[in-house]
């Protein structure tokens, strides 16, 4: 870290400053990340390779809170009213979640080839998309320091197989590591919304369920910003191992890893109206984040900043 810790302000306003005087390179980076991520859902959703739920009448689906093996009977009815009849022929797992009161029961199949799907499926996307993440990453790290490089430099983790490996490796133990804290964290109000649900007069297990399961998302995001500053530093100098971006990415955060999840909860609003919108906001909230979380770990000279007198 080159001097003092900047306040959330501050580089929050240089990070505005770099994004207007190097507008073009960071949106057209933005933009391509952007077109890239929408692409490969579309193709998750129309390949299989997503979850749904359902919101079903209790009375026809009178299926109790838990998780359930479902036959192929079953799981091919359930999939049916998703359009996808074709994958429920091998049953698979439903998990249940039954309110007497409002009449519903919420129903979250899962087939088994639809799981086979997902996996497959998810592994061409990851494939396809994080050496390109990585590669916008060095592109805004590159604007941040005064000196663009050139738009195909962002295809550079691709042409590079020993780059690419690197950062799949980062971005697979980053993505086991957030779902794992995420579920940890999300027990205690996953157990009390079952408990809430199957017992009568459990309606105060269901309100204390809506606090413990916000405070759970809280605290896996809280676990999983530990170790997300091994992407940035990896971005930044691709000569490290996988190994040494994630341990010096989690000694950077010593004494500051309050601060530095506060920095990135602060964009949660903004990041909520680009889900509304489409995620046309992303082309100016991405590098926004990205420049942020590059000057809070490891800041270049500020061209701007006043000279210090000697």
């Amino acid at each position: 870290m080159n001097g003092p810790t900047l306040t959330r302000r501050i580089l929050k306003a240089r990070a505005k400053r770099t994004i207007a005087r190097f507008s073009r390179p960071c949106i057209a980076a933005a933009c391509l990340l952007l077109a890239f991520t929408v692409l490969a859902r579309a193709f998750s959703v129309y390949a299989g390779g997503a979850l749904y739920y359902l919101m079903l009448d209790i009375r026809q689906f009178p299926m109790e809170t838990g998780l359930w093996r479902a036959d192929p009977t079953l799981m091919t009815t359930l999939m049916s009213m998703l359009g996808l009849e074709r994958l429920g022929d091998l049953g698979g797992m439903v998990f249940a979640l039954s309110d007497a009161v409002s009449g519903l029961v919420i129903v979250l199949p899962v087939a088994w080839r639809q799981l086979i799907n997902l996996v497959v499926i998810q592994g061409i996307v990851f494939l396809v998309t994080v050496p390109l993440q990585y590669g916008v990453l060095t592109q805004f790290r590159s604007i941040l320091e005064g000196r663009p490089a050139p738009f195909r430099s962002v295809l550079r983790w691709y042409l590079d197989l020993h780059l690419t490996g690197k950062a799949l490796a980062v971005q697979v133990l980053l993505t086991l590591w957030q779902w794992t804290a995420r579920l940890v964290c999300m027990v205690p109000g996953l157990l009390c919304l079952i408990a809430g649900s199957a017992f009568p007069n459990g309606e105060w297990m269901l309100l204390l369920s809506s606090s413990l399961s916000i405070l759970g998302m809280l605290g896996g995001y809280y676990l999983y910003m530990l170790l997300l500053p091994a992407r940035y530093l990896l971005a930044q100098s691709p000569g490290l191992s996988v190994r040494q971006a994630l341990s010096r990415g989690f000694r950077l955060l010593t004494g500051r890893r309050g601060d530095y999840f506060k920095l990135n909860l602060s964009f949660l609003p903004l990041q909520v109206l680009s889900m509304v919108l489409w995620n046309i906001p992303n082309l100016y909230l991405v590098p926004y984040m990205e420049l942020s979380n590059y000057l809070f770990l490891d800041p270049p000279p500020d061209p701007e900043a006043p000279p210090v007198a000697l």
